[in-house]
């Protein structure tokens, strides 16, 4: 199985903290962080989707006497024996992991970067470094006197 893309959701939390950026208030409702969370776990699972199909991984087929070969990752010998538990794990259902994990990673990517970056603003005291350099020299101005 590919691994789970993170480029999409990456993208989306950078533009959502661009955006809070440019507003004036810098704040945002949890409606809107929500849709952007949706958003980035929507568009993740397209684009794994996409990987999936463009790139599937490698698939294993039976041969005789219950043994499968394929795959490329195995390096010992070049068959497997098995029953049904490797049988269903090579199956179909390893597509629906796939864009499950994909859609769950862009939903927390985006909800763990905004929440981070609006608990650090508030932590500073959502002050900008222009304003923390005019305190600092307000205040050796007034130490000077």
């Amino acid at each position: 199985m590919p691994t789970t893309p993170i480029i999409i959701p990456i993208i989306v939390a950078g533009i959502t903290l661009g955006s809070l950026l440019l507003s004036q208030t810098r704040k945002i409702t949890k409606k809107k962080l929500l849709i952007a969370s949706l958003v980035s776990g929507l568009l993740n699972t397209a684009y794994a989707f996409l990987v999936y199909t463009l790139a599937p991984p490698p698939t294993f087929t039976r041969t005789g006497g219950g043994a499968f070969t394929g795959g490329g990752a195995f390096t010992g010998g070049g068959t497997f024996t098995g029953g049904a538990g490797f049988r269903a794990a090579a199956g179909a259902s390893s597509e629906n992991f796939f864009l499950l994990s994909s859609f769950i990673t862009g939903f927390l990517i985006v909800l763990a970067i905004v929440v981070v970056a609006l608990a650090y603003v508030r932590f500073k005291g959502g002050k900008s470094e222009e304003e923390i350099e005019t305190d600092q020299t307000e205040e050796t101005k007034l130490e000077e006197n």
